[in-house]
């Protein structure tokens, strides 16, 4: 009987990363697409295969200074950040109700992928100014 219904995931990278004008591996971070969290069983790794239907990408800022508009993001298969999966895409920064310094954007994918690996390289620049990135989330399904 083939399978019905699918299994949503949401790897989340907690860090606290500068983001400014320019492209850097330093403001990078690899979102595991099978990020272990001792509930997958058996276990996956970044070495095991994925097939996924890509949904969002989601980042949440603070410490946003002025000029800070927009956030271009980019995802590659290498920590260098010289494959592209995902190419350059825009997104407007969407700011606190009552603090204008915190904020987050939301990059929408609904791409199928398919990888020897589950490595998930994302980049990040700003338009002007900075802020840090504080977490990043990647939904996909399977």
């Amino acid at each position: 009987m083939p399978a019905v219904g699918s299994f949503i995931h949401m790897p989340t990278s907690s860090i606290n990363v500068l983001c400014n004008a320019t492209y850097a591996t330093a403001r990078s971070n690899n979102c595991s697409l099978f990020q272990s969290d001792a509930v997958i069983n058996p276990v996956r790794t970044t070495a095991s295969p994925v097939r996924a239907q890509l949904g969002a990408l989601y980042m949440s800022l603070d410490t946003i200074t002025v000029g800070c508009t927009t956030i271009t993001m980019r995802v590659c298969s290498d920590a260098a950040g010289d494959i592209p999966i995902l190419g350059d895409t825009t997104a407007t920064i969407s700011t606190g109700v009552t603090t204008a310094a915190a904020g987050g954007v939301t990059f929408k994918f609904d791409i199928p992928y398919s990888a020897a690996n589950s490595n998930f390289h994302v980049f990040w620049k700003c338009n002007a100014g900075t802020c840090q990135v504080r977490t990043v989330k990647v939904s996909w399904f399977e």
